[in-house]
């Protein structure tokens, strides 16, 4: 019997806190203004008797390493739910605070106060859920949503080829015994990034989930996929962005809950849940890394070269230590997975996990962490923002190798394809169970 529990809190920001996501922010101050609130939701998942899963998704940029770390101990001393089955996801909104340290200040200035509210937040959310467990059953339903486009294209009017994207949208549902749906998941790939002003907003993510909990689920959790080179369709010819209000937001929002509703009308699958998870590491191979002497004398550079340089030079041990992903598999159903990564992947990685999986995985970024860009090899050719500014930003000792697509490829087929224990040392992938 597998039991569920929920919960939503706010995470609002109580004042004035600098925003991540834009780097030209950094020049703006602290935010003022809330458009909408910014919301917490936490599903507690297990079979009787045994220790739960906890998936928390919210609207964040992303969760800093250092506070998953932290988080997980809590939930491990407090509760006695071992670390590793916290799962923690973020809808990526490019308007909201700061979680993560030692990434360069223009891409948001950490807030002390505010992670340490989220911190008791998490704890009081989950507390919640466990107290809420019932007995749930699962299905999910598919449908097209043209709402989104690959930006590197769009971007450069063209300049740059159009690669494939995912436009497949997931809508999953919990029922009780008697019937009644008391929680969703809603998975699709796309930048929440209709917004672009100095403003606190969940952007589309939390509008199409605000609006689904008025009539169709008590909570609805926005699941965000492989979305690095994706944006909303907002583009002009000629590369130009239509940044928008919350009336914007609202809109994109109603048009993704147009798309659940209908997917929900005739149901394509149909399952029991049946929970377990597993994780794995994979270490991501660099180009060269940069040398002391041009490291002090970027370091004199007032631009992200700059930013980074002061960065590495005041944590020589993250210059020096080679980055990894841990992944995590969630298995909700014997024809149902999620696959979380640490990082900002583009639509290779998401469809490489739907096509290995035969379309039974849903893949997600901004799970557990944030390392960096998860770019392609076409992408490091042509260059740009993701493959070349993106690791700076994020404070990764070098620039990513040409051979890390494949290398992170093969560790996912591994994680979705492998026995727990087996290990793959060929990719440097073990396999926890």
């Amino acid at each position: 019997m597998t039991l569920l529990g929920a919960d939503r809190a706010d995470i609002t920001p109580p004042g004035p806190v600098p925003l991540a996501g834009y780097a030209f922010r950094a020049e703006l101050g602290p935010a003022t203004e809330v458009l909408a609130p910014l919301q917490l939701r936490t599903l507690v998942l297990g079979e009787e008797g045994a220790e739960p899963v906890v998936i928390i998704g919210a609207d964040l940029l992303w969760w800093g390493t250092e506070l998953v770390r932290t988080l997980r101990q809590d939930v491990q001393a407090t509760f006695g739910i071992p670390g590793e089955h916290l799962v923690l996801h973020a809808t990526h909104t490019h308007s909201g605070p700061q979680t993560a340290l030692h990434m360069t200040p223009s891409l948001g200035e950490v807030d002390e106060s505010y992670l340490e509210s989220l911190r008791r937040t998490v704890l009081r959310s989950i507390e919640a859920a466990l107290g809420r467990r019932e007995q749930v059953s699962l299905e999910f339903s598919r449908a097209p949503a043209e709402v989104s486009v690959n930006r590197r294209w769009a971007r450069t009017g063209g300049r740059l080829p159009r690669t494939p994207i995912d436009q497949e949208l997931t809508a999953v549902s919990f029922r009780n015994a008697g019937g009644d749906r008391v929680a969703m998941l809603v998975h699709f790939a796309c930048h929440p990034v209709v917004h672009h002003g100095n403003a606190i907003t969940s952007d589309f993510p939390g509008a199409v989930c605000a609006q689904l909990e008025r009539d169709t689920a008590p909570l609805v959790m926005y699941l965000q996929g492989c979305c690095g080179d994706v944006n909303p369709d907002r583009y002009d010819p000629d590369g130009s962005y239509h940044n928008g209000g919350q009336d914007e937001i609202e809109a994109m929002g109603h048009d993704l809950a147009q798309v659940v509703r209908g997917a929900l009308a005739t149901p394509q699958h149909h399952g029991i849940a049946n929970v377990a998870l597993r994780r794995s590491r994979v270490e991501l191979p660099l180009q060269q890394r940069a040398s002391l002497e041009h490291l002090h004398a970027w370091a004199t550079e007032s631009g992200c070269r700059g930013q980074w340089s002061r960065l590495m030079l005041d944590h020589p041990d993250r210059f020096k230590r080679d980055p990894y992903l841990d992944l995590v598999r969630v298995d909700l159903a014997p024809n149902l997975q999620l696959l979380g990564m640490p990082a900002e992947p583009l639509s290779s990685y998401g469809l490489h996990t739907k096509a290995v999986s035969n379309n039974t995985c849903l893949p997600l970024g901004y799970t557990d962490g944030m390392t960096t860009y998860l770019v392609g090899e076409q992408h490091q050719r042509e260059g740009g923002y993701e493959p070349e500014e993106a690791p700076l930003y994020m404070g990764l000792p070098a620039l990513l190798a040409p051979t890390t697509e494949q290398v992170v490829l093969d560790a996912i087929t591994d994680l979705l394809t492998a026995q727990p224990g087996q290990r793959q040392a060929q990719h440097k992938t073990v396999i926890k169970p």
